[in-house]
């Protein structure tokens, strides 16, 4: 699961977090669009996702799962978008086997951004948002200095 962070302030990244959920796609969603349990939000973190977001139908064709959402993105900024798209398509591309999203409102396919800004109809991948998910790597330790 992806959540941002609910400090203004702070860059609008998403953290992965770990859930116990059955690993089928509606069930690995509908807990994403339940938003951040108590644990979550104390920890500050909060969703791009609008609450009244509904799973109308997942399948796998192979590596792509398409995703087929009522319509309640409408109101969203462009940002908020662009961070709940990604935090569609990095929940759901973290599922075995899933390698990109096919995202559709009310059966039908859309536009949606990418994480540069710019639109598109294709499956979209993790890698389609860099620097919009926060690394799970510990940090590289800094080369040490040369002993004068």
């Amino acid at each position: 699961m992806a959540s941002t962070p609910t400090d203004l302030d702070a860059p609008q990244r998403l953290r992965p977090v770990q859930r116990d959920v059955p690993t089928a796609p509606t069930s690995v969603l509908d807990s994403l669009f339940a938003g951040p349990n108590e644990s979550e939000r104390d920890a500050g973190l909060d969703t791009a996702i609008p609450a009244d977001v509904r799973v109308l139908a997942a399948r796998s064709v192979g590596p792509v799962l398409t995703v087929d959402l009522n319509d309640v993105f409408d109101e969203l900024t462009p940002d908020g978008l662009r961070l709940a798209v990604a935090q569609i398509v990095s929940t759901a591309t973290d599922i075995d086997g899933v390698e990109s999203v096919q995202l559709r409102i009310d059966g039908e396919t859309r536009v949606w951004p990418l994480g540069n800004g710019e639109l598109t109809d294709r499956p979209l991948r993790k890698y389609d948002y860099p620097g919009l998910v926060e690394s799970t790597q510990p940090a590289f330790p800094a080369i040490p200095s040369p002993i004068p």
